[in-house]
């Protein structure tokens, strides 16, 4: 009965119910859509960083002068237990040119198996013998292919192979970079080794094997630096988390004028409605019937427009996703649907909230005074 007339009430308000109805949709899809993005957002990034939790970085410590690795360390550093492999690296900043290009670039010098390790090739194959292996950003930028002769330090090298882009990486900046062979490198450069690349059997060593480097380098002097990047993934994640929190209350402001919609609707229905709730109380309605009744008229609205609003929001996640180049791969995720979930029971509070004056003040009328009213 109580639903009955609550449907009924609404019905005679029909354009003002559609109005705060469609201003529910938009608040809960708002809300819902830039949760969507900012935990697709944080996904995709997460999932690149995850790669490299595992990974240690070992680099000299330069705050106590030292600028590069020693080959007895690095032995040290490679008997460490618990991990798969450590890659001993030289660097050096080189004019790098190709026909009329040139451009100041990192020159790596690697091992040829060990670069195997680190990266995939976009295009030819692995081979640094004589030969030199170059990034995909550097490739686009100088328009390289397979075979082209780079000079670098005044000796040329015929490109073998073009590495995948990697964006984000670990350590190294491989895609702007030259990866000659140790051999080729130390006959160009007088350079030691810079860094070494660490990768830890599990996530759960990375702190035993972090120890074992320290104790085992740094015994007696502060030699090397040590760094892993899981706390780096634990920041990044926090700094995202806090965007999408930040974008999702900002959008939840078309909420607020949703409730503000929704609010005036019911006050001018109570005040519309006077004599008839003076009529009900007469014939011996209760308050709560009237507090009831106003409280379901404000739950129909936002029941409506927050399973609407929260349908559409999918369709407004993956717009926007799309828009920014993401992938859409976590859209039916279970972390999305929390925020699909989040904006349908916001969007519910939010009517109700805004009914609840309404219908207070509309069981507080005394009868006679209902009646009187013109």
């Amino acid at each position: 009965m109580y639903l009955e007339l609550a449907r009924r009430n609404l019905q005679r308000a029909k354009t003002r119910s559609i109005l705060a109805i469609v201003g529910i949709i938009i608040g809960v899809m708002a809300v819902a859509s830039i949760g969507i993005f900012g935990n697709s957002m944080r996904q995709s990034v997460l999932e690149r960083f995850e790669d490299l939790a595992d990974t240690i970085i070992v680099s000299p410590k330069h705050s106590e002068g030292f600028t590069e690795i020693d080959e007895d360390d690095i032995k040290l550093i490679k008997k460490t237990s618990y991990i798969d492999y450590a890659i001993p690296v030289k660097d050096k900043r080189e004019m790098v040119k190709y026909k009329d290009s040139k451009a100041f670039l990192t020159v790596y010098g690697i091992d040829e198996e060990d670069l195997k390790k680190l990266y995939e090739p976009y295009e030819g194959s692995i081979k640094l013998k004589g030969s030199a292996v170059v990034g995909y950003q550097l490739a686009e930028d100088f328009g390289l292919n397979l075979g082209s002769k780079l000079t670098v330090g005044g000796e040329q090298f015929k490109v073998a192979g073009i590495l995948e882009s990697q964006g984000i990486s670990v350590g190294l900046s491989p895609d702007n970079a030259v990866f000659l062979s140790v051999e080729d490198f130390d006959k160009l450069f007088d350079r030691g080794y810079t860094s070494v690349v660490i990768q830890v059997e599990s996530l759960d060593y990375i702190d035993t094997v972090e120890k074992s480097i320290d104790h085992a380098v740094n015994r007696r002097d502060e030699k090397v630096d040590i760094r892993d990047f899981e706390s780096l993934i634990e920041n990044i994640e926090a700094s995202l988390s806090t965007m999408t929190q930040f974008l999702t209350a900002i959008a939840a402001i078309s909420l607020l004028v949703a409730g503000v919609s929704i609010l005036n609707i019911m006050l001018m229905s109570t005040m519309e409605r006077t004599k008839e709730i003076g009529v009900m109380r007469a014939i011996g309605a209760f308050r709560e019937t009237i507090l009831r009744i106003f409280l379901l008229e404000a739950l129909i609205l936002g029941l409506i427009g927050s399973v609407v609003g929260a349908g559409m929001s999918l369709v407004g996640g993956y717009l926007i996703i799309s828009m920014m180049g993401f992938t859409t791969s976590y859209i039916l995720d279970l972390s999305s649907v929390f925020y699909v979930a989040e904006g349908f029971s916001v969007g519910i509070l939010t009517a109700v909230a805004s009914g609840l004056y309404p219908a207070w003040k509309a069981s507080k009328l005394e009868p006679i005074e209902a009646l009187r009213y013109e």
